[in-house]
């Protein structure tokens, strides 16, 4: 085991030093620049990676410069564990890293915010070259540009290996929510269902008519109307029409292409696989348009920015039917919302185990243009025009990182458990997990003190 840990630290560092660089925008105009070390989060991916509420201290851990700065979730306190190590002692090339060396960039935001050294709350600062894309799509986009080090619940695939990945660090799998007493479809693409506009243009759901089973809105002083009445009805009602997908996910995600093949491939929704099938070779780019599964206007799969919002839209029963995504995420942010009810999210489709993900700051092994490394047909962003390569010292500081982890991970007691117990208090495991946890650290053993006395006595 000793020997394995070695090995992978090892191969961090001829990994690290390795891969050419590319030239990056000096450190006055980024504030990314201008620290030692990077690292990106997410503030809207429960229970993995999130922003706490203020003055919320979610763990008995010592406090890491991401939970000082504001976040929790279960990758964030891995993350958290190393940077603290990293704060006590040298870290890479013997250099000496401090609280005040680190910046913390929200994904989800598009903000820089620094661990405060005084106990206020951190400030987040707007990227000063403007936004991304779909945050969960542009987020390998912005390893190596805006950040160094990936906190987030990040799949290990095979399109994500020409950047530094940690150990496996959870199992989980694409599942799916429906909403209770969903009534039975007919058309994938559904219906128009008539909405209500609110002032500021957001559709407003009155949930499900008890005696039909439809799903109904309605405008003040007015009627509700039954989802299933074509355009025509709603026209009449002054009211606008919205098409209800079949599936609702985060776009940029791994359910938007692996889950949606793994329902096919499990059968969970035959009535719909023709057009889930064209779906998919829609998105791989092998289907004429005239062939599309709903048409020029249907729409079988609506993809949001993050969960918060995909899980409101589901709940209200407005958008889809069918909320589609890695199961212990799904769940968390649907059960977030007061009197949403829903079935399924038991069982997993597909075997998918995340990972920390870091590249330093400059360093790339793709030319700008090409695909992005996450399926999801984007664009890589330009190259940054001026400066310098990134150092060697951050180079080490980012190798450094990941010796860290590897050893808190594959040795027992493991970092693992830990934060699976703060982050999922009495919760049991699946057996499915406890093996994965069994695979990677051993037999779990409890946390005992070193032994004192004379140690040649026996």
């Amino acid at each position: 085991m000793k020997f394995a840990g070695a090995a992978f630290a090892a191969s961090i560092l001829l990994a690290v030093t390795l891969i050419p660089a590319l030239p990056v925008t000096g450190a006055a105009d980024d504030p990314a620049q201008a620290a030692k070390l990077a690292i990106g989060v997410r503030s809207k991916a429960r229970p993995f990676s999130y922003r706490l509420p203020a003055r919320v201290i979610e763990s008995d851990s010592t406090r890491g410069p991401l939970s000082r700065t504001g976040y929790g979730g279960y990758i964030v306190r891995i993350c958290d564990a190393a940077l603290s190590e990293m704060l006590i002692g040298p870290s890479g090339g013997g250099q000496h890293l401090r609280l005040e060396d680190i910046i913390v960039y929200d994904i989800d935001q598009q903000c820089y915010a620094r661990p405060p050294a005084d106990g206020r709350e951190p400030q987040c600062e707007e990227v000063p070259d403007g936004v991304l894309n779909t945050p969960a799509r542009s987020r390998f986009e912005a390893l190596g540009t805006r950040f160094d080090i990936l906190c987030d619940p990040a799949t290990i695939t095979n399109e994500r290996r020409d950047v530094i990945v940690s150990p496996p660090l959870f199992l989980t799998g694409i599942s799916y929510l429906s909403r209770r007493n969903q009534p039975a479809l007919e058309n994938p693409c559904g219906d128009s269902i008539p909405v209500a506009e609110d002032p500021d243009g957001q559709p407003k759901a009155l949930g499900t008519n008890t005696s039909t089973g439809a799903n109904e809105v309605a405008i003040a002083g007015k009627p509700a109307l039954d989802g299933n009445r074509p355009n025509g009805d709603a026209a009449a009602a002054g009211t606008s029409s919205r098409k209800l997908a079949l599936i609702g996910l985060v776009g940029g995600t791994n359910a938007q292409s692996r889950g949606i093949k793994a329902l096919i491939d499990a059968r969970e929704l035959p009535l719909f696989e023709e057009q889930l099938v064209k779906y998919l070779r829609q998105q791989s780019g092998t289907l004429v348009p005239k062939d599309s599964p709903c048409g020029a206007k249907g729409e079988l799969v609506h993809k949001y920015p993050n969960h918060e919002k995909a899980a409101k839209a589901f709940c209200d029963g407005i958008d889809f039917n069918y909320y589609v995504g890695d199961l212990e995420i799904i769940r968390t942010y649907a059960e977030a919302i007061p009197g949403c009810k829903f079935d399924n999210g038991i069982v997993t489709y597909t075997n998918d185990r995340y990972g920390i993900f870091g590249k330093a700051i400059g360093e790339s092994t793709e030319v700008s243009g090409q695909p992005a490394p996450d399926g999801s047909g984007a664009q890589r962003p330009p190259p940054r025009q001026a400066g310098e390569s990134p150092s060697a010292d951050r180079k080490l500081l980012v190798a450094r990182f990941f010796e860290i982890v590897a050893q808190k991970v594959v040795f027992n007691p493991s970092i693992l458990d830990k934060a699976y117990n703060d982050t999922f208090p009495n919760q049991p495991q699946s057996r499915k997990l406890k093996l994965f946890y069994w695979a990677i650290r051993g037999e779990r053993l409890p946390e005992t003190e070193l032994p004192t006395g004379n140690a040649d006595q026996k």
